[in-house]
């Protein structure tokens, strides 16, 4: 009888499977995983191919629990020297993000989670640490919102919130049509106002036909500054 092999979860190409190991006393599985040399490193910076090994490194990797059991991967892995972006860079596994300690799909399933639970309540359920899961989704929503649209805009809704009691407030840009949130910046002056306006281009400005907004004169001065249109 051929022994049981978990190898069909880990449909990962750049990688194999060389041991496993199942502690039933702590309901863990210790799975050893190499490169897969019958592909060439690629550097994870840029995606080139990369000739020039710099040196091995190792490290343990939580993976998605297997029904109540926690999956680590300790996983060996290859720093290149990259001649295209003239950086040491740990090789492209396909596997998990350079800077943390999760595979992509378990940091994937971290951030879905977040979305209905509290960051508390992710790493308790998961027994991971609460840092752990915050930073994960925080990249995640850094990569989704880090960079806004700011395409099609043609109706502005500009508006102040009270950060807390002492007069600290938070300026909110938002387009008006969807309702999107595209700026928050701080204080309600003109310049906050002109830091969101320096990001536009010259003809991403020229679309925007109005602005919504109550009579704040810094706001005011702002938009006629930065629109062609009057507000």
């Amino acid at each position: 009888m051929s022994e049981l092999s978990i190898s069909p979860y880990f449909p990962f190409r750049r990688i194999n499977i060389v041991k496993q190991v199942v502690d039933e006393t702590t309901s863990k599985a210790f799975i050893n995983v190499v490169p897969d040399k019958r592909f060439h490193p690629v550097c994870h910076l840029c995606g080139h191919k990369v000739s020039a090994v710099h040196s091995w490194a190792q490290r343990s990797i939580r993976d998605l629990n297997l029904a109540s059991t926690q999956i680590w991967l300790r996983c060996s892995y290859r720093k290149l020297f990259c001649s295209h972006c003239q950086h040491i860079s740990i090789e492209e596994l396909e596997l998990f993000h350079p800077y943390l300690r999760v595979t992509r799909r378990l940091a994937t399933y971290i951030h879905h989670l977040c979305k209905v639970m509290t960051v508390a309540e992710v790493a308790r359920h998961l027994q991971l640490d609460w840092k752990t899961v915050k930073e994960i989704d925080k990249q995640y929503l850094e990569a989704q919102y880090g960079q806004p649209d700011y395409d099609g805009l043609r109706i502005l809704a500009v508006d102040e919130i009270s950060l807390r009691k002492g007069h600290k407030y938070l300026t909110i840009v938002l387009d008006y049509e969807t309702g999107r949130v595209i700026h928050v910046g701080k204080d309600r002056k003109a310049k906050t106002l002109n830091r969101f306006f320096n990001q536009l281009s010259a003809k991403q400005k020229k679309s925007i036909e109005a602005v919504v907004m109550d009579m704040w004169d810094p706001y005011i001065k702002a938009v006629k500054k930065n629109c062609h249109r009057r507000p």
